[in-house]
């Protein structure tokens, strides 16, 4: 999350310093806005599961896969923004690790090594990354202390996208 806010913030700085708006990014366009509320909602649930003592392993998954899916179609409807392609295909290979593994895989030494401490979190989306986990490269295994985060290639990727579509649409004109 920390690396979105990083790249989003970015993403503004390289749209004014191209000459862009800031209020052009409120004439953009979007489809099928509706899926974001969906994928926040199942979140939100998420979030309030693991704080309960219900199961979070009984729900994380249909609840991870529905935000999932609904950001997913939410970017698809929109792929023809610039940087959209890059969210999406972050987002699928994000989507894709956590779907295979029931939770997103998180490095306890990469947490180590930028939190310090045991590298210990609550339960929900992401889980501790273990021997056998599938597709574990694309997990949150890549450990940036400069933002103290440990993400995944998709998180690059997506952020990147999340760049680009920001300082891409500050440059439209509110005609277009």
């Amino acid at each position: 999350m920390i690396l979105l806010a990083f790249t989003v913030g970015v993403g503004l700085l390289a749209g004014y310093a191209r000459g862009g708006r800031l209020a052009n990014l409120g004439r953009v366009d979007l489809h099928r806005t509706w899926l974001v509320g969906v994928a926040v909602a199942a979140q939100l649930l998420l979030t309030g599961f693991s704080a309960t003592a219900t199961p979070v392993h009984l729900v994380a998954p249909v609840l991870l896969l529905t935000s999932n899916l609904a950001l997913l179609a939410f970017v698809w409807s929109n792929r023809l923004l610039p940087g959209m392609t890059l969210i999406f295909a972050g987002f699928a290979l994000n989507a894709l690790v956590i779907t295979a593994n029931g939770g997103m895989p998180v490095s306890r030494e990469a947490l180590i090594a930028v939190l310090g401490g045991s590298g210990t979190f609550a339960p929900g989306k992401h889980r501790v990354l273990e021997p056998g986990d599938r597709l574990a490269v694309l997990g949150d295994v890549l450990p940036i202390p400069v933002l103290k985060a440990v993400v995944s290639i998709g998180d690059i990727v997506l952020a990147a996208g999340a760049g680009l579509l920001i300082a891409n649409l500050m440059l439209r004109h509110p005609d277009r």
